[in-house]
């Protein structure tokens, strides 16, 4: 392929593929694994490496390793084409697919869409500091006065 052009999807397994690809390069987020027959990478983020949580990914894999993987997703975005690729729903061992029905993974794409970031909310607090309750005399809170 000649590096100029655009990159395209034609040359990428089909989704859900499960193909044998080796560790290009390990990061605190995941690793990247080449993806055979092109010349792209696709990346194994460190919740797709096991069923079990992974904090550091280099304790599960290293550069060179060659590792069974499952194609989950693909999507271009600003002119560059993403790979996703999952580790946990292959055996390692064998390559076999454990999750054939592809249920896990659209459990976790369901989970990831319903969730809502409530960080732009403000929070209201009733407290006020360095006060005394008129009631009790506890520090840090004030009584409303009810009417």
């Amino acid at each position: 392929m000649n590096s100029g052009r655009p990159e395209t999807m034609e040359n990428l397994p089909a989704l859900y593929t499960i193909f044998q690809g080796e560790v290009a390069m390990v990061t605190d987020y995941g690793a990247f694994i080449k993806i055979p027959g092109c010349r792209k990478q696709g990346l194994v983020h460190r919740t797709h490496m096991s069923s079990c949580r992974v904090d550091k990914p280099s304790e599960i894999v290293d550069v060179g390793d060659k590792v069974w993987v499952k194609l989950i997703g693909r999507e271009m975005k600003n002119d560059r084409i993403k790979v996703s690729l999952s580790m946990k729903v292959v055996n390692q061992g064998t390559g076999k697919d454990l999750d054939p029905n592809n249920v896990i993974i659209e459990q976790e794409e369901r989970r990831r869409r319903s969730f809502q970031d409530y960080t732009g909310q403000k929070i209201t607090l009733e407290a006020v500091l360095n006060t005394t309750c008129k009631k009790c005399g506890c520090k840090g809170k004030e009584k409303k006065e009810t009417q």
